[in-house]
Formats: C-alpha cells, structure tokens, sequence
C-alpha cells in the first residue's frame, strides 16, 4: 500500500476504523501492533502504518483501490464527453458557406465570452468556504452517482458484484462523516469538474485550430448601431495584450475591411481581411478558455493532494484508536486463585519467606510517605509476587533529578532483579 493518502485509502480506513473500534473487536489488537510499531511517533504516520498492516491482514473486502479505480474511471469518461462536446461547439460554431462568413460577434460571445464568465464564476466559488449543510447535500448526491457508476461498471464487467457492494456499504458510511472530510470530498469532485471543463475548451481550441487547418473559414462583423471601427480595433488591442508582443492582432485597416454591410455582400472584401481573424480566434480560447480551466484544474488536484497530505485524524474515533494504541494496559487473566494474607502476630515476616527467585525494587513517588512502609511490601511481593524485596526508592518522577537512580538500574544486569514503578492519579486501559 502506497504511503501517500488517496480518497480510497480513506474509505478503507474508516472501513477498518469502525471495525476496529466495534463491540466485536478484539481489544488487545491496536496495543499488541502498536509494541511492534518502529516509525515515528507521530499520529498520521501510527494511522498510516496501522492502517497499512491492517489492510494486508484483514479477510474483509476492502473498498479503496475499487474507489480509486472508479475515479480514474468517472476522470475518463468525464474527459471524454467534455472534449467531444467542445469539438463538437467549436466545429458546428465555425459553419460557413461561401456567401456568408462566420459572425464574429456571435462566434467570440459562444465560444469565448459565455465559457470565460462560467471560469471566472468557477474561479470565484474556489475561494469561497463550503459550509457543513452543503458538505452534507454534496456527501449525499456523490452517493447516488456512485450508485450509478458503480451499477454501470458492473453492466460493464469492470467490476464483480461483490467490490460492488463494498463499495457502496464504504461510501454510505462518509453520509455520518461529511463534517470531517468535507474538503477532501469538495476538491475531489471540484478536481473532476475542472477536468470535464477544461477537456471542453481543449476541444474547442482543438475544432477552431483544425477547422481552419483543413478548410478556408472566413470571418466578418456586422451591426446596426453606428460603431467605429477603431472602437473594434482598440478592443482587439486590449483582448490581445497577453499575446500581442509576439503574434499581432488584425490591424485596423484589416478590421475596417473585414466589416460587411448585408446589401453588399461579401464579394467585395477582401479575402486576407477575412481569415485574418482565425489566429486571433485561437489565441483568445487559448488565453481566455483553456489556460484557466487548466490552472483550476492544477489549483484543485493541489488544493486535494494538500488535504490528503494534511489529514489531522483529530476525530473523536481516530483519537480513540490512537488511545488504544499507545495507553497503558493492565490484562487480568484470573487463571490462578488469589492467595490471602495470613495473620501474622510479628509484625515482620520470618526470614524463610525470603527464599524467592527475584529481587524487586521499588519506586514510590516522594510525596507519598505513607506507602513505604518496608514490612508491608515484604509480606505484599512474597505472598503476591513470588519475590522478595531488595529496597525501597523514593523518587521525584522527573528525569534529570533521578537521572543517577536510573543510571544504576541500566547497570544491574541480573535476571533476578525486578522493578516495581508505583503510580497514582491515572486509569490504564484494562482488558479482562
């Protein structure tokens, strides 16, 4: 399993997550792996690995390559029907027969003024917050389209029936999960969209430049109002700015000669006045179509890959997995009877019971006087323990002050020697 996060993985982990943490589990397994665990410690990197580990070990079918296979699937198809429906606009836009040339008002407004105001609108909405009810509405309405895809690529054979349903019973659970990866599901569907838009204006770009290529399309303008043509030269001047330094715009005797009056006809124009326009064409659907959607589609997979690097797993069940990894647990087995104190009438114990195999010692935090009663831990390790009791150590529980009390145990290297940490004010994870 690859140790970058995809949307797949996701859904494997909250798969795996809920398992781990239902009535069913077996809760020795999260702290047993944990023990294992070499890396760093650090959340993401613990989940990451568990979830890896877990993934290779569990008998359930998992959702996540299906998932991730369905996307580059969905990314396809996607591109596909945006391309041919751009090829489609630009090729059936650019009709012309010999007596009537193409309208190039309307032309620039189809095929570069409506999808421009649609990217700036889309450029706009990229920067705006989506709020929890519209992550919930979204969560809902990519679970129905996953239904459809799912049943489509199962018609298909791209799929078995059983990774089908997999699949769906993985997404259902994102439905009670949308608060928490309400970004990754906007820039995941936000990154297909810009795909589909900007296959759309490649396959306008690509009909416009073709058309031109294999046929002889010829351009004009026409208007009723009483416009100069200097105002059309000065627009065109200011449309090309991003480009004009290398490839001029049609100068103004060539916008004064591509003008065509309807009583007139096109006869007496001339015809490099007309096609002067082709390049100008392509220039604005390149500028002003393609090259946005390409950098909003490049803004999304990097706004998506930043929130799959930066996933904080700060969840209450993520937190709760982590807690079972790495706190403490005492395991109560009860396979031996517990032995009773005897009543003893010295109130020391009498030197035979000092005949165990392990010295033990003893840390009791200083603050706690009362617990180091020497009698009471000789009776305690030998009647409990098997052990006998080798000192008593009052400890501060800080590192550099007892630096030179840890320093001597590293030293002691008997089997026979034990050590007993005495705690108080927490509850460690118990399994019984």
């Amino acid at each position: 399993m690859s140790e970058r996060w995809t949307p797949g993985g996701v859904l494997d982990y909250e798969v795996l997550l809920e398992g781990e943490l239902s009535s069913t589990s077996v809760p020795g397994n999260p702290r047993d792996w944990f023990q294992g665990y070499k890396g760093r410690l650090i959340s993401k990197r613990i989940i990451r690995s568990w979830l890896s580990s877990r993934g290779k070990s569990t008998h359930t079918i998992l959702p996540g390559s299906t998932v991730n296979r369905l996307i580059r699937i969905t990314s396809i198809i996607t591109a596909f029907f945006g391309l041919l429906a751009g090829v489609g606009l630009g090729w059936g836009g650019l009709a012309y027969s010999g007596s009537h040339p193409v309208n190039l008002f309307l032309i620039m407004v189809l095929l570069v003024g409506i999808p421009f105001l649609l990217t700036s609108i889309a450029i706009i909405l990229s920067f705006l917050p989506i709020g929890i009810g519209r992550s919930g509405r979204l969560t809902g309405r990519l679970i129905k389209f996953t239904r459809v895809m799912v049943s489509f690529s199962k018609r298909l054979g791209l799929i078995d029936r059983v990774h089908a349903d997999a699949v769906i019973s993985g997404v259902s659970r994102f439905q009670n999960r949308s608060a928490i990866y309400h970004s990754l599901l906007r820039w995941s569907v936000s990154s297909v969209v810009q795909l589909r838009a900007f296959s759309f204006h490649l396959g306008i770009f690509v009909a416009v430049l073709w058309r031109g290529v294999v046929q002889d399309v010829a351009f004009a303008w026409q208007t009723t109002l009483n416009i100069n043509p200097e105002i059309l030269y000065r627009f065109t001047l200011f449309l090309s700015r991003p480009w004009r330094f290398f490839i001029s715009p049609p100068a103004l005797e060539q916008v004064e000669g591509s003008r065509i009056i309807l009583k007139e006809g096109i006869i007496g124009l001339n015809n490099s006045d007309l096609v002067i326009w082709w390049p100008f064409l392509c220039f604005l659907i390149l500028t002003y179509g393609v090259l946005p959607r390409l950098l909003l589609l490049g803004y999304s997979l990097i706004r998506k890959m930043i929130v799959l690097a930066t996933l904080p797993f700060s969840d209450t069940m993520s937190k709760r997995l982590l807690m079972l990894m790495t706190a403490p647990r005492v395991e109560v087995t009860g396979n031996e009877p517990p032995r009773e104190f005897e009543a003893e009438s010295s109130p020391s114990l009498p030197k035979s019971l000092k005949h165990e195999s392990m010295d033990i010692q003893v840390l009791i935090p200083s603050y706690r006087e009362d617990l180091m009663m020497e009698d009471s831990w000789v009776k305690y390790l030998s009647v409990y323990w098997g052990a006998a009791l080798e000192q008593i150590n009052a400890v501060s529980l800080d590192d550099e002050e007892d630096a030179q009390l840890l320093a001597s145990f590293s030293r002691q290297k008997s089997g026979r020697k034990g050590l007993l940490v005495i705690f108080e004010g927490w509850r460690p994870y118990t399994a019984a």
